[in-house]
C-alpha cells in the first residue's frame, strides 16, 4: 500500500521558518511596545539567534503564540493575569 504525500498543511507546520522582530511584528499584527510587554512578561521568547542586524529572530510557534495573545486580549478581553494562566496551561499541556 502507497503512502499518501503529506497535506500541504502538514509540510508547512513541521518547517521552522525564522523572522527578524520587525517581520514579526508585521506578521503577527502587534505594536513593538505589544511585543516589548509580551517579552518582558515572558510570553512570547525569541530564540537564541540574531539576524544581519541584530534583531532577535522568533520562529514559526512565537507567531502562533503571539496570534493567540492578541486573540485573546482584543477578541475575547482578557486581562494580562488571565493570558499568563491560559499561556501556562496551554504550556502545561505540551509537555
Amino acid at each position: 500500500m502507497a503512502t499518501r504525500p503529506p497535506k500541504r498543511s502538514e509540510r508547512k507546520s513541521s518547517r521552522t521558518v525564522l523572522v527578524s522582530r520587525t517581520a514579526f511584528r508585521v506578521l503577527a499584527g502587534v505594536s513593538d511596545a505589544e511585543l516589548a510587554l509580551w517579552e518582558r512578561e515572558q510570553f512570547i521568547i525569541p530564540v537564541g539567534q540574531r539576524d544581519s542586524l541584530g534583531e532577535p529572530l522568533y520562529d514559526n510557534a512565537a507567531l502562533r503564540r503571539a496570534r493567540l495573545i492578541r486573540t485573546l486580549a482584543e477578541e475575547l478581553d482578557v486581562n494580562m493575569p488571565g493570558i499568563e494562566v491560559i499561556l501556562h496551561l496551554l504550556d502545561q499541556m505540551e509537555r
